[in-house]
């Protein structure tokens, strides 16, 4: 009996599928799934991440200022404050005070308008070469951050020096040509 509830336990983890499409349409046009990387904490499965660009082989490092979108599609629930904490300690962490100084009240204002997320649910961040950030949960617009001195910055609180987890450092490290 043991065995049939773990096949079945199993074969219900295994169902957990997120929503990382091989291309992506928006306003500003089509962007192609470049690389991808599921993270994962322990025994359970958190976050599938793609990295999108417009034209894949185009792409340098996460960090390059083409235009690009990260989806972060959800595999189990995450609190909204979770995202803020993180996202404030791994900048910390991260940057130089004077990038920190320069940023902090762009980096506040999108800190302050994540939601909390269940399994299905998809964060998606563009970075607008020359428009800076924009972020959407299921497709709802919720922030713009139009300082285009910040727009890569902020790409740190994933994939940073210190980073959440280094399975994001294993996505960047995707689009190396």
């Amino acid at each position: 009996m043991r065995i049939a509830i773990f096949i079945l336990l199993t074969a219900i983890a295994n169902i957990a599928i997120a929503d990382l499409p091989k291309n992506i349409s928006h306003s500003q046009g089509d962007f192609k799934l470049c690389a991808k990387e599921r993270v994962s904490k322990l025994w359970f499965d958190i976050v599938d991440v793609g990295i999108y660009y417009q034209d894949c082989d185009s792409a340098q490092h996460v960090f390059d200022d083409q235009t690009k979108l990260l989806r972060f599609a959800y595999l189990r629930e995450v609190e909204g404050h979770q995202f803020t904490e993180g996202a404030v300690e791994y900048l910390q962490e991260n940057l130089t005070s004077d990038d920190l100084n320069a940023c902090s009240k762009p980096f506040e204002a999108i800190n302050s308008v994540y939601k909390n997320v269940s399994s299905g649910d998809y964060y998606d961040l563009y970075l607008f070469e020359n428009e800076g950030l924009k972020l959407y949960l299921n497709d709802q617009h919720l922030h713009d951050m139009d300082n285009t001195d910040c727009h890569s910055k902020y790409l740190y609180v994933w994939f940073g020096e210190e980073t959440m987890d280094s399975q994001f450092n294993d996505l960047a490290n995707k689009l190396r040509p």
